[in-house]
């Protein structure tokens, strides 16, 4: 993705421009975290608007879940 906005549920998560890159080339943030509570049981709604030149087809989606229950 390029430079553009991105909203979860109808709230905004923010703008992302990948126009900083690493010395491996590679872009400087890659991972936005969404609140929990933009979030619903099912069916939640991502809406991108993407202004220059990315592909969304080339977004994943990865989910963590944590327990209270964990003892280390």
């Amino acid at each position: 993705m390029g430079k553009g906005e991105v909203w979860v549920n109808g709230q905004s998560i923010g703008r992302y421009w990948v126009s900083i890159h690493t010395p491996q080339q590679r872009p400087s943030q890659t991972w936005y975290n969404i609140p929990r509570s933009f979030l619903k049981p099912e069916e939640n709604q991502l809406v991108l608007v993407e202004e220059e030149y990315g592909d969304p087809l080339g977004i994943t989606l990865d989910s963590v879940s944590i327990t209270k229950d964990a003892k280390y």
